[in-house]
């Protein structure tokens, strides 16, 4: 009796021990999805022909995925170094030499083809018989759909009458409607109506204005959206990259476009200037240069800002209105 109470005890013990290393397993590994970042780099260059190759990894390269394009676009995924999965795509110039090469083999395909068929000799004196015989059909075949289309015309010539005198009758009518229709009174209700739906309108307007005045000027509305705004550049703080190098010459034959870029990326040159140089053209157009980027995103970071949103009871509030609209 005690050794079987012993047994089952020895059973429990074992599987209890196995479900916690499954639990300490998952526990871990879900740690090491939260805190172990995810790396991205990319490196491109552009001298009359377009050159790059991106990749992101994940825990020391146990988990790895890139791309590759010179020529022809390269897609792999990599897992402990191992390749798993590759796939090679020809583009641009590649793809049109493929199918010029394919067309000119089809080409001297059905050349071969013609060429090998036996010349077959043609008897003047059948052709003609074959002509005649053809001639006499085509002939006998018309004369039977003439016949058959002044038999129709026969049948249904009152049915065209009646169709044509319906629509005689209704033009009248239209015609009469419209100089009936054509009144003072009538056209003041038009515009009496089309003034009534502006004047909706512009209440409506002015209705959605006054809401939107009120609900920035909530003071709990202000809070969320300070809190929003922190949120984003803190987001936005760590998915930009954290190494940024490289040259960029770029410019237009118009100098007012070269211009009009410049100040589109001048809100960026805090983030970009220490790595990247940047030198405009103006009065050429020009399009070369190099880039080099690294970064990392930790999906903790990214979870936590997100979370913070959501213990906000106004946010939430406000994004309820906004599902349900």
């Amino acid at each position: 009796m005690l050794t079987a109470v012993w047994t089952v005890l020895g059973i429990l013990k074992i599987a209890g021990l196995v479900l916690l290393g499954i639990v300490g397993f998952l526990l871990v590994l879900f740690l090491l999805v939260l805190l172990v970042p995810i790396r991205y780099r990319l490196q491109a260059d552009f001298y009359g022909l377009l050159k790059g190759q991106a990749g992101i990894s994940w825990f020391c390269h146990c988990l790895s995925a890139g791309i590759q394009y010179e020529e022809k676009l390269v897609l792999w995924i990599r897992v402990l170094g191992i390749r798993v999965f590759r796939l090679e795509k020809h583009l641009g110039k590649a793809e049109e030499t493929e199918t010029k090469n394919e067309e000119e083999q089809k080409t001297a395909r059905e050349d071969k083809r013609q060429e090998e068929k036996p010349a077959t000799r043609e008897n003047p004196v059948e052709n003609l018989a074959s002509s005649t015989i053809k001639t006499e059909e085509k002939e006998i075949l018309a004369d039977k759909k003439t016949e058959n289309r002044t038999k129709d015309s026969d049948v249904t010539w009152s049915e065209k009458e009646k169709r044509t005198f319906r629509r005689k009758k209704k033009r009248r009518k239209k015609k009469g409607k419209k100089i009936r229709g054509f009144s003072f009174l009538r056209i003041y209700d038009k515009l009496k109506k089309k003034l009534l739906h502006l004047w909706k309108r512009f209440l409506e307007l002015k209705e959605k204005k006054e809401r939107l005045i009120a609900f920035i000027n909530d003071p709990v509305n202000r809070r969320t959206y300070h809190l929003l705004k922190r949120q984003l550049k803190r987001l936005g703080r760590h998915l930009l990259p954290r190494k940024i190098s490289g040259q960029v010459c770029f410019g237009f034959e118009d100098p007012a476009k070269t211009g009009q870029v410049l100040t589109y990326i001048s809100p960026f040159y805090a983030w970009y200037a220490k790595g990247l140089e940047v030198k405009p053209v103006f009065g050429e157009s020009v399009m070369e240069g190099e880039i080099k980027l690294r970064g990392r995103i930790r999906i903790g970071t990214v979870i936590v800002l997100a979370v913070r949103m959501l213990f906000d009871k106004n946010f939430r509030a406000l994004m309820k209105k906004l599902m349900k609209a």
